[in-house]
């Protein structure tokens, strides 16, 4: 009976491990954020530069770069945008991307798309939080640093910006968060 309990607790353990043990990548993200004539908030324009083996993977596949970006642009919509939008805490209501495009650039694969807010925003005077998700848990998705973020012409007077990274982040969870502070 113990070798039978123990082989069980044993074939768990494997079960466990091979589970956790699926493809993951990184992709390296830039931000800016666009706003009307009103000084509100009506989009944020996104590039991400996928890791070289995923975007090998994506260059053999066969596809040509517009079947890849619709796809992708499928697999977003599909999975929320990977992004969380918030104000001051509340979530924001985004709209389906509409405006897309995938490159080569060297040896890895860009996609610029542009994540429009379904209502345009008065961000002065509060915060507003990026933060990026894999619910499949395979991209972790990192701006890096500050640098990374454009705030545009019309917030950069208003606006200071920072990239705080999780500590002990898990796999599918947002590696950092973007904080946007406008007076």
């Amino acid at each position: 009976m113990k070798k039978i309990i123990g082989l069980l607790a044993l074939g768990s353990l494997f079960i466990a491990t091979v589970s956790y043990a699926h493809f993951h990548y990184k992709i390296s993200s830039t931000a800016i954020l666009q706003a009307n004539a009103k000084k509100q908030l009506t989009a944020v324009k996104m590039s991400w530069v996928h890791d070289k083996t995923v975007s090998n993977l994506m260059l053999k596949s066969g596809q040509s770069m517009d079947q890849l970006a619709s796809g992708i642009a499928g697999d977003l919509l599909d999975l929320d945008n990977f992004t969380q939008l918030q104000f001051n805490g509340k979530r924001i209501v985004t709209g389906r991307v509409t405006q897309y495009k995938l490159l080569k650039v060297k040896d890895q694969v860009k996609f610029s798309f542009t994540l429009p807010l379904k209502s345009p925003l008065f961000i002065q005077g509060g915060v507003l939080s990026i933060a990026h998700t894999d619910p499949g848990a395979s991209a972790s998705i990192f701006y890096h640093n500050a640098n990374n973020i454009n705030l545009g012409t019309t917030f950069s007077s208003l606006c200071k910006k920072s990239v705080q990274a999780i500590q002990g982040f898990e796999v599918g969870e947002a590696p950092e968060v973007v904080k946007i502070s406008c007076q």
